[in-house]
């Protein structure tokens, strides 16, 4: 099968290479082999090949979490919950931090947006 890009990113290193010939103990694939048909063999490849497919992730993406799309319909909901639960997360690490200032402003602003 032709791979219709692959001429086209021979020059980039677009992912990092991955050597290792671990094979996942389940189905005996290798990370190489996922590379070259991108799909892994069973489930049990996840765990086996976790630290190369991070390290893929970080490099083509933003970071190894996905958030997912917001529907339009309720993108305001959804938007307003991630940033109290952002600003909550921050209040926590500034109260760890005994940065009592900071805390302050998050708990004025969480509290703004609470009604």
């Amino acid at each position: 099968m032709y791979d219709l890009f692959s001429d086209f990113f021979d020059n980039f290193d677009l992912f990092p290479v991955y050597h290792d010939e671990t094979r996942c103990p389940e189905c005996g694939m290798t990370y190489m082999e996922f590379q070259k048909n991108g799909k892994f063999g069973c489930a049990e490849c996840y765990k086996v090949f976790v630290n190369p497919v991070r390290a893929t992730f970080k490099q083509v993406q933003k970071g190894t979490q996905h958030i997912g799309k917001i529907p339009s319909r309720q993108s305001e909901g959804l938007k307003k919950k991630r940033r109290l639960a952002e600003l909550k997360s921050q209040l926590s690490k500034a109260v760890a931090d005994e940065d009592y200032e900071k805390a302050a402003k998050l708990h004025k602003e969480i509290k703004g947006m609470e009604g």
